[in-house]
């Protein structure tokens, strides 16, 4: 049978074939990266929202103080820790106060210190009272909270020091030498001599460095906020002429007599981390306020300053707030070798107000030291 010419089909070009066969390999090709891009933009969009949750629930945990690590959630978000030292006393009180803002991401750390007399509201009745009697009302807990009040912020890490704390880590750091400004002593209520430190160049034991930083005189609180921020300074440049590791394992051993929420090894990676951090990566403020000259000698905190100083441990904004005492570690000689005592942030309420004039703050300075002779006798100091 004869096929129809019109129905019949000529052979195809090998040519066209060819390109037909191209063309349908591409379409495949194109049809599977298609699925694959697809794949890939819901697993991303999966991981990151994932990711985003996580990061949430961890940076919540920490903020609240149930997270077990001691770890840095964004390099702008630091971790804030409560420092407490603690006296003898009954009740106790907290004659050292600080909070430190640490930046390990960017290995910077911010102190800031609280005179034990900043005046703040009584939990228990409608009065004012110090900051350091705090402690003894409510413990740990209850300063946490009213510090966290001051600076608005959540501080969920701590660490309190009693007197013997302190005087174990100074002692395994086997004390250090340092110039003392004047003669400091003080004797306990039984007239026994506590401690009794002569002016000048000299290496000071445990012992003898609480002493330093319990001693309060006329000069008033901010000159001992003052002395014990010297101090920090003094311990933190004696650790950093050792090896990373051999910091590591001096708080490995002395971190378990320290009452804190913080991990011995979180404490011991830290120590290491900052073991040759640059001195202008330690920051030290006091916080912004000024002194009351009434009978009281309150330290009246100033809001508005406080969170300009706050936005600082967080780079919110780009520089210090220039009514903030500052300063960076002093690595000079006069802090090491007694050429005279190492200057602090700055110096009582001229650094936290310099645009009093010079006689105005003179004769503030005057009536301080004159109410603090009538409020603050040998027999009536308390110590860390």
């Amino acid at each position: 049978m004869k096929k129809d010419r019109k129905t019949e089909r000529r052979p195809l070009h090998p040519k066209v074939i060819g390109r037909r066969r191209r063309f349908k390999r591409w379409g495949y090709i194109i049809i599977f990266l298609c699925i694959c891009i697809g794949l890939l933009t819901a697993a991303r969009s999966h991981y990151q929202t994932t990711r985003a949750q996580q990061l949430q629930t961890e940076m919540a945990a920490v903020q609240n103080g149930s997270s077990k690590s001691f770890s840095q959630m964004s390099p702008d978000m630091p971790l804030y820790m409560l420092l407490v030292g603690v006296d003898k006393e009954k009740p106790q009180q907290a004659n050292f106060i600080a909070v430190a803002a640490i930046n390990t991401a960017k290995q910077h750390v911010d102190f800031i210190m609280l005179p034990d007399t900043t005046k703040v509201d009584s939990r228990q009745d409608d009065k004012s009272e110090y900051l350091r009697d705090v402690y003894g009302e409510g413990g740990l807990p209850l300063l946490q909270a009213v510090v966290e009040d001051i600076f608005h912020i959540p501080i969920p890490f701590y660490a309190v020091f009693t007197e013997d704390t302190f005087s174990r880590l100074l002692e395994m750091n086997n004390g250090f030498s340092m110039y003392v400004e004047k003669p400091m002593y003080h004797g306990d209520k039984n007239g026994h001599t506590e401690f009794n430190i002569f002016q000048g160049y000299q290496r000071l034991n445990g012992q003898e460095a609480v002493g330093y930083m319990r001693y309060l005189d006329a000069d008033g609180e901010i000159a001992r906020v003052q002395r014990q921020e010297r101090l920090v300074k003094l311990f933190y440049q004696t650790r950093r002429q050792h090896w990373g590791w051999t910091n590591m394992l001096f708080m490995y051993r002395f971190w378990n007599h320290v009452q804190s929420n913080i991990k011995t090894k979180d404490m011991a990676k830290l120590a290491y981390t900052f073991s040759h951090a640059g001195s202008t990566q330690i920051k030290f403020y006091i916080l912004p306020g000024e002194a009351d000259t009434g009978a009281t000698g309150y330290w009246i905190f100033d809001p508005v300053e406080v969170q300009k100083l706050i936005g600082t441990t967080n780079n919110a904004i780009a520089s210090p707030p220039s009514t903030t005492p500052s300063e960076t570690m002093n690595t000079g000689e006069d802090t090491t070798t007694g050429d005279a005592p190492a200057s602090s942030s700055s110096s009582g309420k001229e650094a936290v107000t310099p645009a009093l004039s010079q006689h105005q703050e003179k004769k503030k300075q005057h009536v301080r030291i004159k109410n603090s002779k009538k409020n603050n006798s040998p027999s009536k100091q308390r110590g860390i």
